[in-house]
C-alpha cells in the first residue's frame, strides 16, 4: 500500500524552501551592498590619492622654476641652461621619442631617473604640528611616504628643431607627482605643464657719467648737479 504525503509535511516542505529563499536573497543583497560600498570606497580612496599626486606636481612644478630661474641666470634665452642639462636628457620609454628630448630638471638623491620623495620626518616638525588644537598628541601622523614628484623640461616649438637651442626665451615644464598605492596595485598620477618665459632684458647703457646732470662729454650742465669742487659749471659746460 502506498503512503501518500499529508498536508503537514506538505506545508512543511513549502516552509523549508521559503526560507532557503529568503536566505539567498537576503545573502545576495549583502553581497551586492558589500560591493557598492568596495566600489564607493575606492572612488575615493583614487580621488583622495590624486589631490596628493597633484599638489606634489604642483610643489615640483614651484621648486623646478625657482631651480630654472637660478641657473638662468642673466641670459637673455634658456639655452646656456638647456646645454647644462644636456647629460641629464631622459631615455626613458615614452620620454625618449620626438626631436624634442626631455631633461631632468630635478635629479633625484639617486641622480637622473630617480624621484624626489615628499616624505615627512616628524623630527622636523613643530611640537604644535605634532598635535591638535585642544594639544593632544596625534596618534598618528601621516608621513607622506608613498607621495613622491619629477619635473622635466622641454623646449617648446620655437626656431630651432634639435630642441637644445631656445630662440624664443619659452620652455615648458612638465610635473608630474605620483602616490604608490601598496604592493601590486596601480599607482595614481598627475601631470601638470606649465610655459615658462623668461623676462630678462639685455643691458642698455648711455654714454656720460653715471652721476646725475652728466652729459656725453663728461661734463655737468647745472650748478645744482655740479659738485662742490666745481664753481661755475656753466662756463666748463660750455667751454670750446
Amino acid at each position: 500500500m502506498v503512503q501518500r504525503p499529508t498536508a503537514r509535511r506538505q506545508q512543511g516542505g513549502f516552509t523549508l524552501l521559503l526560507a532557503m529563499g529568503i536566505v539567498t536573497m537576503v545573502t545576495l543583497a549583502v553581497l551586492l551592498s558589500y560591493g557598492m560600498v568596495s566600489r564607493e570606497a575606492e572612488v575615493q580612496g583614487d580621488g583622495r590619492r590624486y589631490k596628493e599626486a597633484y599638489f606634489a606636481a604642483q610643489a615640483g612644478l614651484a621648486e623646478a622654476r625657482e631651480a630654472m630661474r637660478i641657473r638662468l641666470g642673466v641670459d637673455e634665452t634658456y639655452t646656456p641652461a638647456i646645454q647644462a642639462m644636456l647629460a641629464l636628457q631622459v631615455n626613458e620609454p615614452g620620454l625618449n621619442g620626438g626631436a624634442r628630448p626631455y631633461f631632468e630638471v630635478l635629479p633625484g638623491p639617486g641622480g637622473a631617473g630617480t624621484w624626489n620623495s615628499l616624505a615627512i620626518n616628524e623630527a622636523d616638525l613643530a611640537p604644535a604640528e605634532r598635535q591638535s588644537p585642544s594639544g593632544e598628541d596625534y596618534a598618528a601622523y601621516p608621513r607622506q611616504e608613498n607621495v613622491r614628484y619629477r619635473v622635466f623640461l622641454r623646449d617648446d616649438e620655437d626656431g630651432d628643431p634639435s630642441g637644445a637651442l631656445d630662440d624664443n626665451k619659452q620652455v615648458w615644464l612638465i610635473a608630474i607627482g605620483e602616490v604608490v598605492g601598496p604592493e601590486g596595485s596601480r599607482p595614481t598620477r598627475a601631470v601638470i605643464q606649465a610655459l615658462i618665459t623668461n623676462e630678462n632684458a639685455p643691458a642698455v647703457t648711455s654714454p656720460g657719467t653715471v652721476m646725475t646732470g652728466g652729459g656725453s662729454d663728461n661734463t655737468y650742465s647745472t650748478t645744482a648737479d655740479a659738485p662742490d669742487d666745481f664753481t661755475d659749471v656753466a662756463t666748463l659746460s660750455s667751454a670750446p
